[in-house]
C-alpha cells in the first residue's frame, strides 16, 4: 500500500484508541512507525543493485524480524524526546504501527518479504490493490469528519471545505480510472461521488449527532468500516479465486499458479490469471455477473536467446519477482531482443506496466544490455 495512506491508517488506529491507552504521543508515534518501513525505497540508492527495486523494497524494514529491531528505537526517540514517558506504552505503539504497515502491503500484490532474512519468498494476499482509493478514504474520512464536528460555530465552513476537497479528490480519480481503463471522464460517475461526498460530511449533523462524539468515536466507526471493507474484499477475493480455478479445469490447463487479483476502484471487479507452461491465461471479471471468465492467451517463448537470456543473474531476479511472466523474442536491425513481462500488472486496456525488463544481444550474440525499459 503506498505509504501516504499507511500512515493515515496508522493515525486512525491510534486516535481510536482509549486516551489512556494512547497517551500523549500516541497518535505521532503510531503514524511514524506505519510510514517508516518504506525508507527502504531509498534503500537503492546506496547498493550496487540494478534491480534494487525488486531486492530491497519490502524486505528487511517490512519484515517480522525488522518490526523487532525498529519498534524499541522508535519507542525511544519517542521516550527521549516526547512529553511521553511510558516507554512500555510507545513500544507497543511502534509495534502497532509497523504491524499495521505490515498487513497493508501483505494485502496487495506485489509481494512482502515477511520472513526476511530466513526466507525470501514474497508473502501475497491479493485483497487490495496497490493504490486503493476506497481504502484510503476509509481511512480518512472519520479523522476529517472529526475536525469538522469538532466546533459547532466552524462546522459549516470546515465542511463545506472537506467537501471540496472530496470534490477535487473524486474529480481526479475519475481521470486516474478513465486513463487507466482508456475511456473519456465519466461525469456521471463523478457527480454520484461528489454527491456521496456531500452526504457522508452531512450526515453527522442530523440531530446533532456530530457534535455530541468525541474525535475517538469517529475513527472507531472508522476502524468498524475498514474492518468491514477488508472482509468484502476478502470475500469476493474467495469467489473470484474459485471462477478462475473453475475455468482453469474447465480448459484442462496445466496450472503452474493462479491467482485473483484485485482493480482499481472496486473490490468487485479482478484480474483472474494462470501460469502454465506454455504461457499466462489472463481474464477480467466481476464477482456479481456471474458471465464465464473469457481468458487470453500470453505465450512465451522459447529459443537459444531466451535461454541465454534466463541465465543472466538479472534476469533471474526479476523471475524470483514476477508472478506471471512471460518471455518475448524480436529481432530488431540486427539485434536480438527479449522481453520478460510479469502480466499481473496489465491492465485490461492490455497495456504494460514499466515492469518490462528488456535483454539485447548484438548480431553475434553478445549481450549489449539488459535493464527495465518502458513500454
Amino acid at each position: 500500500m503506498d505509504t501516504v495512506s499507511t500512515a493515515i491508517g496508522g493515525a486512525l488506529l491510534a486516535k481510536a484508541l482509549p486516551a489512556e491507552k494512547r497517551g500523549p504521543s500516541g497518535v505521532g508515534c503510531v503514524a511514524l512507525a506505519s510510514a517508516l518501513p518504506d525508507a527502504d525505497m531509498f534503500a537503492e540508492l546506496f547498493v550496487n543493485d540494478p534491480l534494487g527495486t525488486l531486492t530491497q523494497h519490502r524486505a528487511f524494514t517490512h519484515s517480522i524480524l525488522g518490526a523487532v529491531v525498529m519498534a524499541p528505537l522508535i519507542a525511544l526517540v519517542y521516550w527521549r524526546y516526547g512529553k511521553d514517558k511510558d516507554y512500555r506504552r510507545l513500544l507497543g505503539l511502534a509495534l502497532l504501527g509497523l504491524g499495521w504497515h505490515m498487513f497493508t502491503d501483505l494485502a496487495t500484490s506485489w509481494g512482502t518479504m515477511v520472513f526476511y532474512p530466513f526466507n525470501r519468498d514474497r508473502v501475497v494476499w491479493d485483497l487490495l490493490f496497490i493504490i486503493d482509493f476506497i481504502f484510503s478514504f476509509i481511512l480518512l474520512a472519520p479523522q476529517l469528519l472529526a475536525w469538522v464536528y469538532r466546533e459547532r460555530g466552524r462546522a459549516l465552513r470546515r465542511g463545506s471545505l472537506i467537501w471540496a476537497a472530496m470534490a477535487a479528490f473524486s474529480a481526479l480519480v475519475v481521470n486516474l480510472v478513465s486513463m487507466f481503463l482508456a475511456r473519456d471522464f465519466n461525469w456521471r460517475v463523478f457527480g454520484v461521488l461528489a454527491a456521496l461526498g456531500a452526504t457522508i460530511v452531512l450526515l453527522p449533523a442530523l440531530g446533532g449527532w456530530g457534535f455530541r462524539h468525541e474525535s475517538s468515536a469517529f475513527c472507531r466507526w472508522g476502524v468498524a468500516a475498514l474492518a468491514s471493507y477488508i472482509a468484502v474484499c476478502s470475500v469476493a477475493h474467495f469467489f473470484a479465486l474459485r471462477r478462475v480455478e473453475q475455468m482453469a479445469k474447465e480448459r484442462g490447463l496445466e496450472a503452474q499458479a493462479l491467482a485473483a487479483l484485485p482493480q482499481p476502484l472496486s473490490p468487485l471487479r479482478w484480474s483472474g490469471l494462470v501460469l502454465a507452461p506454455e504461457g499466462v491465461y489472463q481474464g477480467f471479471l466481476n464477482v456479481l455477473d456471474g458471465e464465464r471468465l473469457r481468458f487470453q492467451f500470453f505465450p512465451t517463448e522459447e529459443n537459444g536467446y531466451v535461454a541465454r537470456a534466463r541465465k543472466l543473474p538479472e534476469v533471474q531476479t526479476y523471475l524470483w519477482f514476477a508472478r506471471f511472466p512471460v518471455a518475448r523474442y524480436r529481432q530488431e536491425f540486427g539485434r536480438h531482443i527479449v522481453d520478460y513481462a510479469d502480466v499481473r500488472f496489465r491492465g485490461p486496456v492490455g497495456r504494460d506496466t514499466s515492469f518490462v525488463f528488456r535483454v539485447v544481444f548484438d548480431a553475434r550474440g553478445e549481450l549489449i544490455s539488459s535493464s527495465f525499459v518502458n513500454p
